[in-house]
């Protein structure tokens, strides 16, 4: 809205907050044809990312909490995504009782296939900025992504 003319009420919007919010536009297009270059709908491509990207090892229970869906929405997931050989369930070696889900290797490796020319591009963006602009961009990433977090964490305003 930086460049639009702003409804009587609306809040101000800086540059680099509409910035973001084109970021986070593209992004969710990207996570459509991502899903369809590797033929999963938006839940199983979810359910992907959240078990690639969690700092410590899932279980169903926190996968469906994550995605908020049942525990028999998350079974059916989890059993198209290991039949599909997406997904694997691992006995967690503390808690044999417990059981992890973990991407597989297959599945790893073709997100990568999908994902490393995106990656160089972006690696190629940031080495050809100066070191105080790329420290600057990521105080800036780094705030954002903890207001989002706390936000996300907390009861919304509106």
């Amino acid at each position: 809205m930086t460049d639009q003319v702003r409804p009587a009420g609306s809040p101000r919007v800086e540059p680099e907050t509409a910035a973001l919010r084109d970021l986070r536009t593209v992004m969710l297009d990207f996570g459509l044809t991502l899903g369809r270059r590797m033929q999963l709908h938006s839940t199983d491509l979810s359910a992907i990312e959240h078990l690639a990207f969690a700092r410590q090892p899932l279980g169903p229970g926190e996968l469906a909490a994550r995605l908020g869906i049942s525990p028999a929405a998350t079974t059916e997931l989890v059993d198209r995504l290991e039949r599909a050989g997406h997904v694997e369930r691992r006995r967690d070696l503390a808690d044999r009782r417990r059981v992890r889900l973990e991407p597989s290797q297959a599945a790893v490796q073709e997100v990568r296939k999908h994902l490393g020319s995106l990656i160089s591009a972006f690696n190629d963006l940031a080495a050809g900025m100066p070191p105080t602009d790329r420290a600057a961009v990521l105080r800036y990433l780094t705030g954002a992504t903890e207001i989002y977090k706390q936000w996300a964490g907390g009861e919304p305003s509106d």
